[in-house]
């Protein structure tokens, strides 16, 4: 089989031949214009963004609604008025669908967009003050992320992708009371019509969130990534989401920064030994950062496919 069709193997716990890594170029990415920008901006939700750190993703610096009581004023973006660039639609329209995952992109879903529009010291207070504003708010996002999904869902992508960094490095942001009462029940209406129809749902979150992590496979996540070595319980989360979710990254990035390739090899082999028995697991560092040592990076993927093998 070739690597697209090892990688959905893998992802429905089949029976691959080996363990897929991220960097096998499978994926087509496609994203409408004015979703997100590496750059300094105003998106169209009224929130300005800067770029902090060259090489980064830019954070957010101004909050265009900071009192959650003034919803009633805000208003919400129209995820009708997006359209492709000329470029996304030539590579949807070329991209090999034999070899190929066409994937659609959407940043910033539910709690970071949340935030993002309010300001984290202004939303999770929220969530207990003003309850009921707070559900408001989170539905109406979660209608927008819906409506985009279903528009790439209409140009036939094969699987959707987006940010929600629910967790710190040591805890979640929320209870994990208040994600089930706030959250979960949303990404279930944001993710129905892309589970109909049985395409990927890939969900990044940083952080540990070891915790929900079976909450997330019990809506029908497809792939939870990056899993962060050093904020989760990689065992745990296996042992929560096993033959439900598959899982993407797990490989230390300190160690790929700062360790030497046979730190990185042993590390490969701790987590291989972890997340590759089953299927179920796609290797790939934990997050991705500026000037990452090649060396070490060719390290990670040669024992990856040393030690990936099922056959």
């Amino acid at each position: 089989m070739n690597s697209k069709e090892n990688f959905l193997e893998a992802i429905s716990f089949g029976s691959p031949d080996y363990v897929p890594c991220e960097n096998e170029n499978i994926f087509i990415g496609i994203s409408f214009d004015g979703v997100f920008k590496c750059e300094d901006w105003t998106d169209s939700w009224g929130i300005e963004w800067k770029v902090g750190i060259d090489g980064t993703v830019p954070f957010p610096v101004k909050y265009p609604l900071e009192d959650i009581r003034k919803l009633d004023g805000y208003k919400f973006p129209d995820p009708y008025k997006l359209n492709l660039s000329d470029g996304d639609k030539y590579r949807l329209e070329k991209a090999d669908r034999s070899s190929k995952l066409v994937v659609g992109h959407l940043m910033y879903l539910l709690f970071e967009r949340a935030w993002a529009l309010m300001g984290m010291e202004n939303f999770l207070p929220a969530l207990i003050e003003y309850p009921e504003e707070c559900h408001a708010l989170l539905h109406n996002i979660a209608a927008y992320a819906r409506a985009v999904f279903d528009r790439y869902l209409e140009l036939g992508v094969d699987a959707i992708s987006f940010s929600e960094d629910l967790g710190s490095q040591k805890a979640l942001m929320m209870s994990p009371k208040l994600f089930r009462e706030f959250l979960l029940p949303e990404y279930r209406y944001c993710f129905e019509n892309v589970i109909k129809e049985k395409k990927i749902i890939n969900f990044h979150s940083c952080g540990c969130i070891d915790e929900i992590a079976g909450d997330l496979a019990s809506i029908g996540i497809t792939i939870l990534n990056p899993i962060q070595a050093r904020a989760n319980d990689l065992s745990k989360i296996k042992n929560a989401t096993y033959k439900r979710m598959a899982l993407m990254g797990g490989i230390d990035t300190a160690v790929i920064m700062t360790g030497t390739p046979q730190d990185v090899r042993n590390e490969v082999i701790r987590v291989m030994d972890i997340l590759k028995p089953g299927g179920g697991y796609i290797c790939a560092p934990d997050q991705y950062l500026p000037d990452m040592p090649e060396e070490n990076l060719q390290m990670l993927w040669k024992t990856a496919k040393e030690y990936g093998r099922y056959r």
